[in-house]
């Protein structure tokens, strides 16, 4: 069975006030009734090995829309549509959505060819970065490459639009039957991301242009040119090497979540443990629990080049 398809949406706009107290059950149901009417489809119960959408130990239902004559069926998960709908997408937004998804696997338009061809895929397959703890059963099933206390996993990306991305997570099933290494998949898929989603590093005051305090010491906030799981360029070739050497020193890293780092300047003097709690505090108060990426701070060494733990524990 192919991988699941999963799509990711920009920021919504604000909730207003009556859709707080809307119910899953009658969205759900206004949803599927939508689709079938639309689509002379049915929405059925996503099998066991597609009914999670799985980070950092969470899960979410997954349910299958049947059309006729297709081979390729679309899976979508009303939970998450829920929350976007709950956050000021509209319905007809959340219909449109999904349509979407439809017609980027349609097997007119989806080219099974380039995906089954490494040699063509390899151009759509990028690297993302996820916490390696909590994460353990959804790892089982999934192509990855360790690094340091987070995994690799690797995205075959359908669509990018300025708005949405979207994509499917890489299976052990489908490396096998490209019979290359991860190795090769991981090299490779960091060249394909830095021509899909080049890096991006701003100072704090460009990223926030509010702050305007003269004595405030610049950090800098590194993500790619969608904003989005862009903690994983740090895996970018030369991207760390070449902003120490700008900055003229080494650098920490916070993985302030799974969509971007910020980087001290070592000459901050900034207690490594004061950056670690500020860290756990963020993790466990500010961020959803599938944002988090880690709970250590990181260390790039100008002179070695490399990126390690800043501290032992």
């Amino acid at each position: 069975m192919w991988p699941h398809v999963i799509i990711v949406k920009g920021f919504p706009r604000p909730l207003p006030p009556d859709r707080r107290h809307m119910n899953y059950e009658i969205f759900k149901t206004n949803l599927f009734n939508t689709i079938e009417t639309r689509l002379g489809a049915k929405v059925l119960s996503g099998p066991d090995d597609i009914s999670c959408f799985e980070m950092n130990g969470l899960s979410v239902n997954a349910c299958v829309i049947s059309i006729p004559g297709r081979n390729f069926y679309p899976v979508i998960y009303p939970d998450l549509y829920f929350d976007k709908y709950r956050k000021g997408s509209t319905f007809e937004e959340i219909v449109e959505n999904v349509l979407d998804v439809i017609r980027y696997t349609n097997e007119d338009t989806f080219n099974f060819d380039e995906i089954s061809d490494y040699e063509k895929a390899k151009a759509h397959i990028v690297p993302r970065l996820v916490s390696f703890s909590g994460n353990e059963d959804m790892l089982e099933r999934r192509a990855f490459v360790p690094y340091l206390n987070l995994a690799v996993v690797f995205i075959y990306v359908i669509s990018s639009k300025e708005d949405e991305l979207v994509s499917f997570a890489i299976n052990d099933e489908q490396v096998r039957t490209w019979g290359v290494s991860r190795k090769k998949i991981f090299c490779d898929s960091i060249e394909t991301s830095m021509k899909l989603f080049p890096p991006l590093i701003e100072s704090i005051k460009e990223a926030l242009p509010l702050v305007r305090d003269e004595d405030f010491k610049p950090f800098y906030v590194l993500t790619n040119s969608r904003k989005q799981y862009g903690a994983a360029c740090v895996l970018y070739d030369n991207v760390l090497s070449d902003f120490a050497d700008e900055i003229g020193e080494s650098f920490y890293l916070i993985p302030s979540s799974v969509h971007e780092m910020l980087l001290i300047p070592e000459s901050f003097n900034i207690d490594v443990r004061e950056m670690k709690q500020m860290l756990i505090e963020v993790n466990d108060s500010v961020l959803k629990p599938e944002e988090v990426l880690s709970d250590r701070v990181y260390f790039f060494d100008m002179n070695s080049k490399s990126m390690d733990f800043a501290s032992k524990d």
